[in-house]
């Protein structure tokens, strides 16, 4: 606390140190991105520097070296086109003159505007909430260094007049940030790639398993809505459609030779995904995509994949049908199933498959059927032979979680003469959505039965429902011990919810937001009003949240100074003047007033408050008291 206190009171250092500090500020987040060589060039100039070495040739070349094996070590010529090699280039060669002009210790405009430039090329390298957070503070620290170096008083004074200057320009810079114009170009990773890719329990295949499996919390996707107005059952998110069997396997076929049909397409929604990094080429959408967005392509089975595997995160623009009808021409693989190893099954089946029903009403039968089994959930399955699994699952073990419900229950539907097929993906759970954001996780990956009727199409079945019990034990839910408190995950989500805000509206506020925005300020009178009301809202607690008034200021310091006084029995009479009181202490106590006595009354009588008077009037009470 001495430290601190001691650290507040202290008077600005020289330029050079002021600069300095903002030097340091703007290299750092070049430190994270930098080649090996160019952070050995950045540590052997440090040390000249600071040994007050003179040896600039010698740094030169040096650093011409190390800044060439930099680049060149793990570029070629055909990087040259990339965005990130320029602006890694140009970053470097800014470092390399700055630490050169440092050793030769001449300080020109050149050298007071770099550090602004490296904050700037930084913002090529990063689009994070980590990075807003420090670039917002370093441009604070920016402008209390340039007033420090003009003002001449303590920390604390510079402190808070800096404050109060961002609190003021808060809606100017609201302002600015709605209408500036942005330059229309589609955003790209600038050569970067994500290092580390989500596990997010899902490869588009599903095999049957006898093994455990522990749920993950990892973030798969987040998903914003237009509205918020969707249910739980419909929060399907498809991924593969999986017909062929092979055993254990069930396998995506080869592209259909024609493209489903989708008709009576019915509740559609608009909504946002942002896809995590996978680093395959799946485009999880909701149930049933109607929409291609950018770089994409909806396939014949009606689930999108992307152009390229992910490597980073992804946002996709899509437009789905909640309620529709989807047929097919092509149903040669979807009743292919060895009836042989699974006979017990098919045995059991038969009163279903000899009643002169229609197919609807036997895949009905047979959910009743399913839940008359008295059938577990769980992710520790026991007792299941996979020679005969179905058989073994349904009628012996009767455990398992989505795959072995999904796999048996499209086998069996096989049986009874229904076209089936698996189709793998996220069930998302409502309890995750805030408003209209949506987090989906690796938990909810998740596996589901289509059958196919001729008057209906594909029609979604949930077998993993039928299950009577969930034996889950609570300590596999959940990879995080702490996540077991309801309270700490809403905390968690909201978290979540507020940082995909600031991303959506603030990092990635681009130009097509922004004509958005000004559009409907053309177009609708309300939404006119509600902006202009929340814009002079914002004037009003930016010019609240300034400080008291300048006299209430005055007052405040001046009491500090009269609880002093009283001390040594000298107290302001009410309807005494100041200027008398302060003579009246200065003839008591044989110490000079008279310049505090002048600030005083200037600072109460002058027209606008001036905060160059007011530090020196408090640094004039601050001498009275030390004297006291």
């Amino acid at each position: 606390m001495k430290f601190l206190q001691s650290l507040l009171h202290t008077k600005a250092p020289s330029n050079d140190r002021l600069l300095d500090i903002a030097i340091i500020l703007s290299i750092i987040p070049h430190l994270f991105v930098a080649k090996f060589f160019m952070l050995l060039y950045i540590a052997i100039a440090l040390f000249f520097i600071l040994k007050n070495i003179s040896k600039e040739f010698l740094l030169m070349a040096l650093g011409l070296i190390l800044i060439g094996l930099s680049f060149f070590s793990s570029y070629n010529f055909s990087d040259f086109s990339r965005m990130q090699f320029f602006v890694s280039l140009v970053s470097s060669l800014l470092i390399f003159a700055l630490t050169l002009q440092k050793l030769t210790k001449v300080t020109n405009v050149y050298l007071k505007i770099t550090p602004v430039l490296l904050m700037v090329l930084s913002f090529f390298f990063y689009n994070s909430i980590i990075m807003l957070a420090y670039s917002i503070s370093t441009l604070f620290i920016f402008t209390l260094l340039y007033v420090w170096s003009k003002m001449d008083a303590e920390l604390l004074d510079v402190l808070k007049f800096t404050s109060r200057l961002f609190v003021l320009s808060l809606p100017l810079v609201t302002l600015l940030f709605l209408v500036f114009p942005r330059i229309s170009i589609e955003k790209t990773d600038f050569g970067f790639r994500a290092d580390k890719y989500v596990d997010s329990g899902y490869d588009g295949t599903m095999s049957v398993s006898s093994n455990a499996i522990k749920l993950s919390n990892k973030i798969v996707m987040e998903v914003l809505f237009k509205d918020k107005n969707i249910s739980d059952s419909q929060l399907y998110f498809r991924g593969s459609t999986l017909t062929k069997q092979e055993g254990l396997e069930w396998l995506k076929e080869s592209p259909l030779k024609s493209k489903e049909r989708l008709l009576n397409v019915k509740n559609t929604k608009e909504y946002e995904v942002t896809i995590y990094p996978h680093a395959k080429n799946w485009v999880y959408a909701l149930d049933m995509p109607l929409s291609t967005p950018n770089k994409t392509e909806l396939n014949s089975d009606y689930t999108l994949s992307a152009n390229k595997p992910l490597y980073e995160k992804k946002k996709f623009l899509i437009k789905s049908a909640l309620s529709y009808r989807l047929y097919t021409n092509e149903l040669s693989n979807t009743l292919l199933v060895d009836k042989e190893k699974n006979d017990k099954t098919y045995e059991a089946l038969r009163y279903i498959r000899e009643k002169n029903i229609s197919q609807k009403e036997k895949a009905l039968k047979l959910l009743t059927f399913f839940r008359s089994l008295n059938l577990s959930y769980t992710l520790k399955p026991k007792g299941t032979d996979l020679e005969d699994f179905t058989d073994s699952f349904l009628l012996k073990s009767k455990n398992g979680y989505c795959v072995h419900f999904a796999s048996a229950f499209a086998s069996s539907a096989r049986m009874l003469g229904i076209p089936s097929r698996v189709v793998t993906g996220f069930k998302a759970d409502k309890k995750n959505m805030i408003n209209s954001y949506l987090l989906v996780k690796s938990s909810d990956a998740h596996a589901w039965v289509e059958l196919y009727f001729k008057e209906d199409g594909w029609v979604r079945f949930e077998p993993t429902a039928t299950a009577k019990r969930d034996l889950t034990p609570l300590e596999s839910q959940t990879d995080n011990t702490l996540l077991k408190s309801g309270y700490f995950t809403k905390i968690n989500h909201y978290y979540l919810y507020t940082k995909y805000m600031i991303n959506n509206w603030v990092l990635d506020y681009n130009r097509a937001k922004q004509m958005a925005i000004l559009n409907k300020i053309l177009n609708d009178t309300l939404y006119l009003l509600k902006f202009i009301f929340s814009f002079l809202l914002l004037i009003f607690f930016s010019f609240l949240l300034k400080s008291r008034k300048s006299e209430s200021k005055l007052t405040r310091e001046m009491k500090k100074l009269l609880k002093l006084l009283k001390k040594h029995d000298i107290v302001k009479k009410q309807n005494e003047s100041m200027q008398s009181f302060l003579m009246q202490a200065e003839d008591k106590l044989d110490t000079d007033f008279k310049e505090l006595s002048r600030l005083y009354h200037l600072l109460k009588y002058k027209k606008a408050f001036n905060e160059t008077l007011f530090i020196k009037y408090k640094e004039e009470i601050k001498r009275v008291k030390e004297k006291l």
